[in-house]
């Protein structure tokens, strides 16, 4: 049989999603850096606004994943002080790449939205 899924290995995982967690939030970022958003026209701008969404929603999955675990690891049985300190602080530090994720995110929808409704036809080239 396989080993069994208890508070150290949870943790193993909440830590592990908590390094992940770091790289999602580096591509909400990159999601949401335009070089040039008035090079493109309004049509790719709302193409862009479901892209960039699902990027936010991965990006704060992650952050999220790692504090459900490193809780799920805090409770597992049998308790052990140093896993319940551990635990919380992972739940910790993984609450700051998920708060930024959030507000990149947020500010990359809302500069494609922004740039959607953008009509000014002749300032994008073709």
């Amino acid at each position: 049989m396989g080993k069994r899924l208890d508070g150290g290995v949870l943790m193993v995982f909440a830590v592990t999603l908590l390094f992940l967690s770091v790289l999602s939030t580096f591509m909400v970022f990159g999601s949401g850096f335009d070089w040039d958003p008035d090079d493109y026209p309004p049509e790719y701008w709302k193409a862009e606004i479901p892209q960039r969404q699902w990027i936010m929603a991965i990006g704060v999955a992650v952050p999220a994943a790692s504090m459900a675990t490193a809780a799920a690891s805090m409770f597992a049985l049998p308790r052990r002080p140093v896993r319940i300190i551990a635990g919380g602080l992972v739940a910790v530090l993984a609450l700051v790449p998920f708060v930024v994720s959030w507000y990149l995110g947020d500010e990359a929808v809302s500069k494609a939205q922004y740039w959607a409704a953008y009509t000014d036809p002749g300032s994008y080239r073709r």
